[in-house]
C-alpha cells in the first residue's frame, strides 16, 4: 500500500512540474497576443497542445492509481478522492500529498486567471480589428460614393445626373 501512496506522490509532483510549464505558457501566450506576434503564437500553442496531452496522460494514470487504492482500501472509487485519502490515519505519504494537493489547487487557479486574461485580451484585440475594418470600409465607401454627406451628387465622379421623378 505504502507503494501505491508513493507512486501517487510522484504522479502529482509530475504534473506539478507540467503545470509549472504550462503556467510559462500561458505567460509567454499574453505576450505573443498583445504584440501581435501570430508565429510565435502558433509555436506556444502547438506547446500548449503538448502539455495538456502530457496532462491527460498524467490524469489518466492518476486515475489507475486511485482505483488501485480504492481496491486495497475497499471502497469506492467514485467516492474517493485525494482529499479523502489524505485524511486516511493510515497513509505515510498524507503530508507530501496535502502539499501536492494545495500546490495543484494554486496551479489550477493561476492557470483559470491566465487563461481568463488571454481570452480577455484576445476579445478584446479581435474588437479592435472588427472596428478597424469597419471603420476601412466606411471610408472606402465614401470615396466611391457619387454622394457627398448631405446627399449631393459630387461633380466629376459620375458621368450624369440622376433625376427623381417624385417632385
Amino acid at each position: 500500500m505504502n507503494r501505491l501512496y508513493k507512486n501517487l506522490e510522484d504522479l502529482l509532483n509530475q504534473k506539478i512540474k507540467l503545470y509549472d510549464n504550462f503556467v510559462q505558457l500561458l505567460k509567454e501566450e499574453w505576450i505573443c497576443v498583445s504584440k501581435y506576434s501570430y508565429d510565435s503564437l502558433k509555436e506556444i500553442t502547438a506547446k500548449k497542445e503538448d502539455q495538456v496531452m502530457q496532462m491527460q496522460a498524467l490524469e489518466n494514470s492518476r486515475s489507475c492509481l486511485m482505483i488501485k487504492i480504492a481496491e486495497k482500501l475497499k471502497v469506492r472509487q467514485s467516492s474517493l478522492t485525494l482529499k479523502k485519502l489524505i485524511q486516511y490515519k493510515d497513509n505515510p505519504c498524507r503530508n507530501n500529498l496535502a502539499r501536492c494537493r494545495k500546490k495543484l489547487l494554486s496551479q489550477i487557479k493561476e492557470v483559470n486567471e491566465w487563461s481568463a486574461k488571454v481570452k480577455n485580451l484576445m476579445d478584446h484585440s479581435a474588437l479592435s480589428l472588427k472596428k478597424s475594418l469597419a471603420f476601412i470600409h466606411s471610408t472606402d465607401e465614401k470615396a466611391n460614393s457619387p454622394y457627398s454627406a448631405n446627399g449631393q451628387v459630387m461633380e466629376g465622379r459620375v458621368e450624369g445626373r440622376m433625376v427623381s421623378m417624385d417632385a
